[in-house]
């Protein structure tokens, strides 16, 4: 890098740290610039001089005042600190949901992780109603921003809308009305589309009137991922920067949903034309999503439609038919929030849960398992997903459970040859001993090749961690105070084997919110 480009960069970046100050304070505002000498200095510039400022830094159009910025940002400056706040130890415990049909079957997990608060939920209907719609199922990860009500609402809230906008359809419609189980193929997708998009509006519409009323100063909004599965097709709906992924049964992307935020083309002129800017990759430099349910003090331009505002409910949809050879090739779905997705790729968790799905056919397993690798693989986010699986997934082999038990074996028999021969036990630390551990197995071509595709040592972390906690405090499933790192929460694998329809929950986190429908599940601090 040039010293120019460096020294610009070393401004931009002083510079941007002051924006909110610079908006919200009229006062004179102090830029930290390097020159070329990197030599440091401080140039108080009044308010005015300092939007002057950050404008040409952020290459903001001029029709931009500062005065339209800061009511912009004013609102949401404490959901942007709120936002970024972390606990000194992240939180464990799992909530898990599981339940099948004749066409599938499902597992989510969610965990709260390093955020002070749980503001993630989720939504399980295996029957969307006991009528027309009866062979179609809906799923649904939400992730809340700045307060958990908006994406509590969503999972409680949204698909009934949904299957009213879908009942209105057939309304319109004579010839849909006779008929007992609609299938995708008796529905034209344009309008199938604008009724899934009406539902997302009057839902997003039908929140805010009940916020103002009940909650005036919630600031909440949400991400939704979402899919509507019939015998026919498979629907993907998507707001927000969650995202869905569809498998085929050799670990092929057969499908992935499009994250939507601001600093994507299209976005970003939604935004530019709604009044708005994009800075720092943010909307208006607050929020990271520019589409999303609540989210409301940035959908209020009575003179534009709600696809229209600032940040938009509008879900984009995409299907996948079933219906073909194709069919035969489909293995699972996987509906997750960014926390997972920050930190792994489409192709290394479908290399993954592939991987897993021929050790245990437990599907919250394999969720929780992917909860804890992506944390120690460094996501600080809430993070919750869904996988669901279908008939052609591939199913556990008593060759590969072999391979992985004897794997898990061999790095517990290291972690005890490496702890037992170092004689000063105290100094010791788990990060110091885990690297020594890989360090040592990672020269066995057999271990190796035993290593979870799209996992690694990484994946196998936890079974280090509850054995590395038994040495050293006598207990299993506990927390490393030396090194912050954590071990594997079981779940109950019970199942109600009355009733394969119905959802199971279990080890339900202490925070959930009560629902009255059981396959609706909100998680809150």
């Amino acid at each position: 890098m040039s010293e120019s480009s460096s020294s610009e960069n070393n401004e931009t970046s002083s510079s941007s740290s002051l924006w909110f100050e610079t908006l919200f304070r009229k006062t004179d505002t102090t830029f930290v610039t390097r020159n070329r000498s990197n030599c440091v200095s401080n140039t108080t510039l009044s308010a005015r001089e300092s939007w002057s400022r950050l404008r040409q830094i952020f290459h903001l159009p001029n029709f931009i005042s500062s005065t339209i910025m800061k009511d912009s940002f004013h609102s949401s400056f404490s959901n942007f600190r709120s936002m970024g706040q972390f606990l000194e130890k992240p939180k464990t415990e799992k909530h898990n949901v599981n339940g099948k049909n004749d066409d599938l079957r499902y597992g989510l997990g969610s965990m709260q992780g390093w955020r002070v608060d749980m503001e993630d939920a989720h939504a399980a209907v295996l029957k969307l109603d006991d009528n027309r719609w009866s062979h179609w199922s809906y799923f649904g990860i939400f992730d809340g921003h700045a307060g958990y009500r908006t994406a509590a609402k969503s999972a409680e809230k949204l698909h009934l809308r949904i299957l009213s906008c879908l009942n209105g359809l057939v309304q319109e419609n004579g010839n849909l009305k006779s008929s007992q189980h609609l299938s995708s193929s008796q529905l034209d997708f344009n309008k199938f589309e604008m009724a899934i998009k009406d539902a997302y509006f009057k839902f997003d519409n039908e929140w805010r009137e009940e916020n103002r009323s009940n909650n005036p100063d919630d600031k909440s909004g949400s991400t939704a991922i979402s899919c509507l599965i019939d015998l026919e097709r498979i629907y993907f709906l998507n707001v927000g920067d969650s995202r869905a992924i569809l498998v085929s049964t050799d670990g092929r992307i057969l499908l992935a949903t499009k994250d939507h935020k601001p600093s994507d083309q299209a976005e970003r002129q939604r935004i530019q034309e709604a009044g708005g800017t994009v800075l720092i990759q943010r909307v208006n430099g607050s929020l990271a999503v520019s589409r999303a349910l609540g989210d409301f003090e940035y959908k209020n331009n009575s003179n534009r439609r709600p696809d229209q505002q600032l940040v938009s409910p509008e879900p984009e949809i995409t299907y996948y038919t079933r219906q073909t050879k194709q069919d035969e090739q489909i293995a699972f779905i996987v509906l997750a929030c960014d926390g997972i997705w920050d930190v792994i790729t489409n192709e290394e968790l479908a290399a993954y849960i592939l991987g897993r799905m021929r050790v245990t056919d437990d599907l919250c397993e394999i969720a929780n398992s992917i909860l804890d690798m992506c944390l120690y693989k460094g996501s600080k986010d809430n993070m919750s997903l869904a996988i669901i699986a279908f008939k052609n997934a591939p199913t556990p082999s008593p060759e590969y459970k072999a391979k992985d038990e004897a794997l898990d074996n061999e790095i517990r028999k290291k972690t005890i040859e490496i702890y037992n021969r170092n004689p000063n036990k105290t100094s010791l630390d788990a990060s110091t001993v885990w690297q020594q551990v890989m360090t040592s197995l990672n020269e066995q071509s057999s271990i190796r090749e035993a290593l979870p595709v799209g996992g690694g040592f990484i994946a196998k972390r936890s079974v280090f961690e509850t054995t590395y906690d038994s040495m050293t405090k006598g207990t299993n499933n506990t927390t490393n105070s030396n090194s912050g790192t954590l071990t594997n929460n079981d779940h109950d694998d019970e199942k109600d084997e009355n009733d394969d329809d119905e959802p199971t929950p279990s080890n339900s986190s202490s925070g959930d919110i009560p629902s009255t429908n059981s396959t609706i599940t909100a998680l809150t601090q």
